[in-house]
This record gives C-alpha cells, sequence and structure tokens, in this order.
C-alpha cells in the first residue's frame, strides 16, 4: 500500500503500518484486529465512522450497477470460449477506467468542498486581535495549517485507489489464466481433430496438407504392413479408416487425385 510522506510533518501513529500485516491480504482479513485495552475507545472509532460513510456515500452515487437482463444472464451460462474470454476482459477493462473516473470525481468534488469549508472558516482578523496572545495567534496558525494538509483525507484516497485496483486484478488475473487454458484446450481439440483420418472426401479436403500426404500415402500403398505401422503411429483405428478406403477403390475421381498427388512427390521414397 502506497504512502505519502511530507517533510516536516508527523504522521499520525495509527496510519502506519503494522509489522502484524506483513504477508497478509490486508484487504481480507478473516478476524480484523481489535482495539486493545489500553487503547482509546472514544478517539479511533470516529475516523473510521467517517470513513465508512464517505465510501457508503460514494457506493450509492457513483458505483450504482444496472440489473442484467435475462438475455445476458444466459449468456453468462453459455461455456466460454477465447474470444467471450477476451470480451470479458476488454468489459473489465472499460469498467475498471469507469471506475476511476468516477473516484477521482468524488475525490475532486470532496476536497473541493473541504477547501471552501477551510476558507469560509477562517478568520484573518484574528491577528489584528490585541486580545489574542502571540502564542494562540501562533497555535491558530498551525491548526489552519494541518488542516490545509489534511494528511489523513489524502491517506484515505490513497487507500480507496489501492483498494480499487486490488479487487480490478483479482478479477483480471483469473480471466487471463482461463484465456490460456481454454486456448490451449482449443489447441489440443484442433490438432486432435486434424489428426483424425478422414472418412469422407470432403472431409479429406478440408485437412491441412500434411494431413491430406499423410493420408494419400496410406491409400496409395499396397503394403499392408506398411499400412499397419501407419496406423500405429498415427493413432488411427482399422474402423476409422475403412469408410475413405471403400471410397478410393469405388471413385475413380477420386482415386486420380490421389495417385496423381503421390506423382508429385519428388522424392519416390516418400510414396511408400
Amino acid at each position: 500500500m502506497a504512502y505519502m510522506w511530507f517533510s516536516g510533518v508527523d504522521l499520525p501513529k495509527n496510519r502506519l503500518p503494522s509489522s502484524k500485516y506483513e504477508g497478509l491480504n490486508g484487504f481480507r482479513l478473516s478476524d480484523p484486529p481489535k482495539p486493545g485495552a489500553g487503547s482509546d475507545p472514544s478517539a479511533a472509532p470516529s475516523w473510521a465512522a467517517l470513513d465508512a460513510h464517505c465510501t457508503a456515500q460514494y457506493i450509492l452515487t457513483h458505483k450504482k450497477r444496472p440489473i442484467p437482463t435475462l438475455e445476458q444472464m444466459r449468456e453468462e451460462l453459455k461455456p466460454d470460449t477465447p474470444e467471450t474470454i477476451k470480451k470479458r476482459i476488454a468489459d473489465l477493462r472499460a469498467q475498471h477506467l469507469s471506475d476511476l473516473q468516477r473516484m477521482y470525481l468524488w475525490h475532486a468534488e470532496e476536497y473541493l468542498d473541504d477547501a471552501l469549508d477551510m476558507y469560509r472558516c477562517f478568520d484573518e482578523t484574528y491577528s489584528q486581535n490585541d486580545e489574542i496572545s502571540k502564542e494562540d495567534k501562533d497555535e491558530i496558525s498551525t491548526i489552519y495549517e494541518e488542516l490545509r494538509r489534511y494528511i489523513p483525507q489524502q491517506m484515505r484516497w490513497e487507500d480507496e485507489l489501492e483498494h480499487l485496483r486490488h479487487s480490478y486484478l483479482e478479477q483480471l488475473v483469473p480471466l487471463y489464466h482461463e484465456l490460456k487454458q481454454t486456448e490451449i484446450r482449443q489447441e489440443e481439440e484442433r490438432k486432435r481433430r486434424e489428426a483424425d483420418f478422414p472418412t469422407t472426401i470432403q472431409d479429406y479436403h478440408s485437412k491441412s496438407a500434411d494431413v491430406k500426404m499423410r493420408v494419400a500415402r496410406f491409400l496409395y500403398t499396397t503394403d499392408e504392413a506398411r499400412q499397419e505401422k501407419m496406423l500405429s503411429e498415427f493413432g488411427w483405428a482399422s474402423r476409422q479408416v475403412k469408410p475413405l478406403q471403400e471410397l478410393y477403390r469405388k471413385n475413380d475421381a477420386f482415386k486420380a487425385e490421389i495417385v496423381l498427388k503421390m506423382m508429385e512427390v519428388k522424392d519416390p521414397r516418400q510414396r511408400v
């Protein structure tokens, strides 16, 4: 979590990071620490209550979401593909950018309200009042200066920004992992389908050049031992190759196509 340090300014001790949180997820504490017996219960809850109120106000006014339609909910139930996952990533990025813009707008409005309040409450006549001692005047000036810097408010803004980014990354990283795994599964499925022995002439024509050459060699050769070796080498089943073998024997045009393809092979050793 980021912290801003200002020269010559003493930061509140209760805002400094504690070593007991090292290695833990600060946004998901299953059992948040409670104030100890020696702590002052009247001071700490005031800032916590104010932060909770500001956060709730921000959510109610800036983070409302429309209820999804029935069609959108049906789309969510469909199996994911690389295209749908990429769309979800793009939507998440756009939503995160929109959330950042709304958060910055909220912070700007809050800062402007506080700046106007401090401007209105500043009494410029106190320095000319002889009834106020110099020590009191200096103390009042110090109070105004501390209010102007308002370090706790800046830290709360940084906390909210880090929290928003943490939530965004918690959703984005699994999506990228899911996209990678889906692409791997699809590629393995494509290779498996590509390697399958075609059962029709149309299926044969849809294969890649390497697979078509492999199938043509199998159909062209009359060596049964060579055919058995190819069945074992490429994982083809005997019942899987029979439909195309029948078409090769009965369809003269297809047989001529296979023979012509094999005649185009320059190395005679690759014809068998």
